[in-house]
């Protein structure tokens, strides 16, 4: 109660303590003022960072650089993080082991039309007819 003998929700509501708001007021007020807020700008994560612009570390890891590398140049930047974080977010990138990665625009050969219009015209792979027994060896029992 205040001073003139109100209770909060009387204050708040102007109803009194029994009434209930209309709930069809109460919400059509709150999904008006929901679509008439602004945009509000979320600031962008590390991992955001560094997965659109995936392709520039692939460029260095394709130069010889490695995870560890990479990890260490971001935290000579200012930034801590592990070259296994990092290569979690940067994905998978096939490669030998001590080979250099080749750019993914140089290794995928381009297509003419004409090559498209083979592919898309030609028989289907043959399959196997055999059926697919699993390689896998039951568990022993102890």
């Amino acid at each position: 109660m205040n001073e003139s003998g109100q209770s909060h929700q009387e204050e708040v509501t102007g109803l009194g303590a029994d009434a209930q708001p209309d709930l069809d007021v109460v919400f059509s007020n709150f999904f008006q003022k929901v679509e008439e807020l602004k945009p509000v700008a979320k600031p962008r994560s590390a991992k955001e960072y560094l997965q659109s612009n995936r392709d520039k570390i692939i460029d260095a890891l394709s130069k010889g650089y490695t995870y560890d590398d990479l990890a260490q140049l971001l935290r000579d930047c200012g930034f801590s993080i592990s070259a296994s974080t990092l290569r979690r977010y940067i994905g998978a990138v096939k490669g030998k082991k001590g080979e250099a990665l080749t750019s993914v625009l140089d290794s995928a050969p381009a297509l003419t039309s004409a090559e498209l219009s083979d592919v898309s015209n030609s028989a289907p792979a043959p399959t196997t007819t055999e059926p697919y027994q699993s390689q896998l060896r039951p568990r022993r029992r102890k």
